[in-house]
């Protein structure tokens, strides 16, 4: 990804509402629009998709970001982690951020590709798998490279080269006449330079902020040149499998989430061809069982979280997303902590992996926090402390660290939010997050008639559980869509059933909105 240097912002951008003679009269490029999205990847791909087919012209949405295609970051970070285009993502078959109908869901879409290349075995074994999940069968689960091709052609469908602009937003300012200004660094040539572009409507997607270090472990990091030794499940460490199968050595492991699995996965692999790989995965605590909801205990193997999905199948679109929403947001954080949390899916192979590793001894687990890192000969010695007082250390030799904790989500940590905040004091929720309407509106930024609504990991805690999801960032783009056209906003119309089944019919041929 691109860097840039911070651009010099007017000095009138400390105030809270901007005068419109003011932008003209500071000499800076401004555009202007009615719709715009920031952020650029999937969710503001979801929204102006969304805006598109409800009869918005295209000319009058903008998506501010730093990649060509909305889904370039998700494939990077997926392929840091692991995986790849023929693997599987940790979503359902309905959630089609290329389709909001959701149906074909991905799972027929695959079915029918088996069946025109004659492997009709294949598409029956699937079918079946679709048919008896989950009592028979794990879930289904679309491939990534799927998603992104779905996602390459709706994109060329709806014109999103068109609607795309390359830029990072730096700060969102209300004006005096009820919309928003958005200050921005454009291309690497202009570096430090700023733009404005105003919109009535502005939509946040701008994702996580960046990865996850722990604090002993970066302390680590910035007082040693010791990144090869020490990485991030999401940083770039291809150099990692391959030291480890050229010399084998051992690999201490962090977090036990999806991405944990993905990466004992592939040293699995690694350690077909050089079987002097060892995995310490270091837990902090011991997990023997799962929490409960009523009746329901989620399952645990191994100290290790089972579910299908970040959150269950019910918040979706079920009994447990009408719960949610009709929550408070103390209710609400109590649930987000109860049905989410670290989990990872039960898929067979991961557990043949573990269940073979814990026998023959190249997998262990171990309890404990990282109490300090040092440098060894071509390697680390880890010190892990226990939570009881009376617990002695444990020192651990290894060769890397491979840290799986997951996604920083705080929004301190993304400069856009930490600066909205900042200047409008926008209130959290009981998460942390940012508190939004049951319309996915941040009420704090409204502005006479001018709306901000926000979708992804930054408004975890709202009316939407696993908002984060492909479903989830389709959801808050069809109730922001709801908002709109009952405030009657320029070129939003209602998809009734005729307008819905005409505009079906176009996506399924591939033609415009």
């Amino acid at each position: 990804m691109p860097t840039f240097s911070e651009p010099s912002l007017p000095p009138f951008f400390e105030q809270q509402q901007l005068s419109i003679g003011a932008l003209k009269q500071s000499g800076l490029p401004l555009e202007e629009t009615t719709y715009l999205t920031i952020g650029g990847g999937i969710g503001s791909f979801i929204w102006a998709d969304h805006l598109v087919i409800h009869g918005v012209d295209p000319a009058t949405i903008v998506a501010l970001g730093l990649e060509a295609r909305p889904y370039a970051r998700l494939r990077r970070l997926c392929r840091n982690s692991q995986i790849f285009e023929h693997d599987r993502l940790r979503s359902d078959s309905g959630g089609t951020p290329d389709n909001i109908w959701g149906w074909p869901g991905y799972a027929l879409r695959e079915m029918g590709r088996d069946l025109r290349r004659g492997r009709a075995r294949q598409a029956a074994r699937l079918a079946w798998q679709i048919f008896s999940e989950p009592v028979l069968h794990h879930p289904f689960t679309p491939q990534a490279g799927d998603v992104f091709t779905s996602l390459d052609r709706e994109a060329r469908r709806i014109g999103w080269s068109s609607i795309r602009r390359f830029g990072l937003a730096q700060a969102v300012r209300k004006t005096n006449d009820g919309r928003y200004v958005v200050a921005y660094s454009p291309t690497m040539a202009l570096k430090g330079s700023c733009r404005l572009i105003l919109a009535r409507y502005v939509h946040l997607a701008v994702g996580y902020p960046g990865v996850r270090v722990l604090p002993e472990l970066d302390r680590y990091r910035q007082q040693r040149d010791y990144r090869r030794h020490f990485v991030n499940a999401y940083e770039p460490h291809a150099h990692v499998y391959r030291r480890l199968r050229q010399t084998g050595g051992t690999v201490i492991l962090r977090g036990r989430g999806i991405t944990a699995s993905r990466i004992i996965h592939r040293l699995h692999q690694e350690r077909e061809r050089n079987p002097n790989i060892r995995i310490l995965h270091l837990m902090q605590t011991p997990k023997p069982h799962g929490p409960r909801y009523y009746y329901a205990r989620r399952l645990t193997q191994n100290h290790f979280d089972h579910q299908p999905y970040n959150f269950p199948k019910a918040c979706f679109g079920g009994d447990l997303r009408r719960v949610m929403e009709r929550a408070d947001d103390q209710e609400r954080a109590g649930l987000v902590g109860l049905w989410g949390g670290t989990t990872t899916a039960k898929r067979p192979l991961w557990e043949r992996i573990i269940t073979t590793g814990l026998n023959e001894g190249w997998y262990q687990i171990r309890f404990g926090r990282l109490a300090r890192v040092e440098p060894a000969q071509n390697g680390l010695t880890v010190v892990v402390r226990g939570d009881a007082a009376w617990l002695e250390e444990i020192t651990l030799r290894a060769d890397f660290i491979i840290d799986a904790t997951g996604l920083e989500i705080a929004p301190e940590r993304s400069p856009l939010w930490r600066d909205l905040r900042q200047c409008y004091r926008l209130p959290k929720n009981q998460v942390g997050q940012i508190r939004v309407t049951n319309h996915f509106e941040v009420a704090g930024l409204r502005n006479l008639t001018g709306r901000v609504y926000a979708g992804g990991i930054m408004i975890l805690g709202g009316p939407f559980a696993p908002v984060d999801s492909f479903t989830g960032l389709q959801y808050a783009a069809q109730k922001s869509v709801e908002s709109l056209i009952a405030q009657g906003a320029p070129g939003v119309r209602r998809l009734g059933p005729v307008r819905s089944v005409g505009q079906w019919t176009r996506w399924a041929a591939g033609v415009s909105p």
